[in-house]
C-alpha cells in the first residue's frame, strides 16, 4: 500500500496531539478500541508511542477485569453443562433403568467449569498486568492524564487474579466464550501497540483521524487559554470541569441541556437525539450560558463556508451565546459568491487571526485561524481575548 503523504501542517498537528488521541476519543473499552483501529488512514506517531502504548494497556486491563467478572458469573450463575458418558455414576441412579442393561453406561450432565479457558484467561491477565506495570508512568501526561484510573484497574486486576486458576497458555477459538475472546484481543492490541509511517508491506496497528486530532488540538489551545486566565481545569472522560466558575467543557457530545428541538413529528426521544447536531466542543458556564466550537481541518473556501453556515445553525439550534468556527488556513483562489464572502472575512482577520460576526439578536459567530504550524503560545494568546469576552 502506498504511503500517505503528510503536509507540514499534518506533521505539526500529529506531533502536538497524537499522544492524547485515545484518551480524547475515550477508547477505554474493547468495542471502542476495535472501532477506532478499523476507522481511518495511518499517520506517524513519533513521540506519542509511549502514551498510546500506556493507554492501550490501561484499556486492556479494564477489559480483562470485566471479562474475569463475567467468567466467574457464568461459572456460578449460568452453570453451563456438558454431557458425559461412562460407567462411573454420579448422583442418584434408579434401579428400574439399570437391571435390564448389564453392564450399564450412564449418561449424565455435569457442570462445565471451563478450567482450561480460565487458565488461559489467567495467563492473559498476568501478561497484561505486566505490560501495564511497565507503561503506567506514561499515563501521567496532561491534558488527559489517566494515572489514577490505570492504577485503580491494575489493583483490581491483582485482586481478581486470586479467583483464577494457575496460568497456562491455550488456544482462543471462535467457539471460545466471548469473555475469553475479548480478553485475548485486548491483550493483543496492547502488546502490539506499535505505530509509525506506513511503508510497503508493513502493517501499522494504531491509526488516527487527522480531523479528530485537529479537534483535540483546538481543545488543548482553549483549555490552556482558560488556565492562563487563572481557572483551574480538571479532566475526566468526555468532560472537563473548570473550578470556581461553574464552567464545564464537553467534547464530541450533543449539548442537550440547551437545544431547542422539542420533538420530530411523533417519533421517539431517542430519534430526536439522533437528528441533533453534534458540536465538536461545548463550553457551559454560569449554569446555563453556552459557547460552541466547530472545527474544520481544511483550507478549502467552500468547506469553510459550509462550516460558517453550520456554526450559525448551531448557534440557534443550541441557543448558544456564541459559536467559534476554527480552521487552520484558507486558500485565496476565487470561487463562487458565498466563498468570496468567506475569503473577504478571512482577509480581514489580519494579524489578529480572528473576526467576529455580530448577529442582530446579540449572538456572535467567530472565525478563528488556528494553524498547527504556528507556535502553540501564539494560538493561546489569540484565543484568550475571545474567551475573556465570552466567559
Amino acid at each position: 500500500m502506498k504511503a500517505l503523504k503528510l503536509s507540514d501542517r499534518d506533521r505539526a498537528l500529529i506531533l502536538k496531539t497524537s499522544r492524547y488521541y485515545l484518551q480524547y476519543r475515550r477508547a477505554n473499552t474493547i468495542s471502542k478500541l476495535k472501532s477506532l483501529l478499523d476507522e481511518v488512514e495511518k499517520v506517524n506517531l513519533e513521540n506519542a508511542q509511549g502514551t498510546l502504548s500506556s493507554y492501550l494497556s490501561y484499556s486492556a486491563t479494564k477489559t480483562i477485569n470485566q471479562s474475569i467478572k463475567t467468567a466467574l458469573r457464568d461459572m456460578w450463575v449460568k452453570r453451563e453443562f456438558v454431557p458425559e458418558l461412562g460407567e462411573d455414576t454420579s448422583g442418584v441412579l434408579d434401579v428400574g433403568r439399570t437391571i435390564p442393561f448389564y453392564p450399564f453406561y450412564y449418561y449424565s450432565l455435569l457442570p462445565n467449569i471451563r478450567t482450561d479457558e480460565l487458565s488461559t484467561l489467567s495467563w492473559i491477565a498476568r501478561r497484561t498486568l505486566k505490560l501495564s506495570e511497565e507503561r503506567v508512568e506514561e499515563s501521567r501526561h496532561a491534558p488527559f492524564p489517566f494515572f489514577k484510573e490505570m492504577k485503580r484497574e491494575m489493583k483490581k486486576l491483582r485482586q481478581n487474579l486470586r479467583f483464577l486458576p494457575s496460568p497456562s497458555p491455550g488456544w482462543v477459538e471462535n467457539s471460545s466464550p466471548q469473555w475469553l475472546k475479548d480478553s485475548f484481543l485486548a491483550y493483543t492490541i496492547a502488546k502490539r501497540a506499535t505505530a509509525g509511517v506506513r511503508s510497503p508491506g508493513r502493517k501499522v496497528n494504531v491509526k488516527l483521524v487527522l480531523s479528530k486530532l485537529y479537534e483535540l488540538f483546538v481543545y488543548m489551545v482553549i483549555v490552556t487559554a482558560l488556565e492562563r486566565m487563572g481557572l483551574s481545569v480538571r479532566g475526566k472522560e468526555g468532560v472537563v470541569d473548570v473550578d470556581q466558575r461553574g464552567l464545564v467543557i464537553l467534547f464530541n457530545v450533543p449539548a442537550t441541556k440547551t437545544d431547542l428541538i422539542e420533538r420530530v413529528d411523533d417519533l421517539s426521544e431517542d430519534f430526536n437525539r439522533k437528528v441533533m447536531g453534534r458540536p465538536d466542543i461545548s463550553i457551559f458556564y454560569d449554569r446555563s450560558d453556552l459557547v460552541l466550537v466547530e472545527c474544520k481541518y481544511s483550507d478549502s473556501p467552500g468547506y469553510i463556508t459550509e462550516g460558517r453556515f453550520k456554526a450559525m445553525a448551531y448557534t440557534y439550534e443550541f441557543n448558544s451565546k456564541a459559536t467559534l468556527l476554527v480552521f487552520p488556513k484558507m486558500k485565496t483562489r476565487k470561487r463562487g459568491s458565498e466563498e468570496e464572502g468567506t475569503l473577504e472575512l478571512y482577509r480581514n482577520m489580519g494579524e489578529r487571526g480572528w473576526i467576529d460576526i455580530r448577529l442582530r439578536d446579540g449572538r456572535k459567530v467567530y472565525m478563528v485561524k488556528m494553524d498547527p504550524v504556528e507556535q502553540f503560545e501564539t494560538l493561546v494568546e489569540r484565543v484568550k481575548p475571545i474567551m475573556a469576552e465570552l466567559i
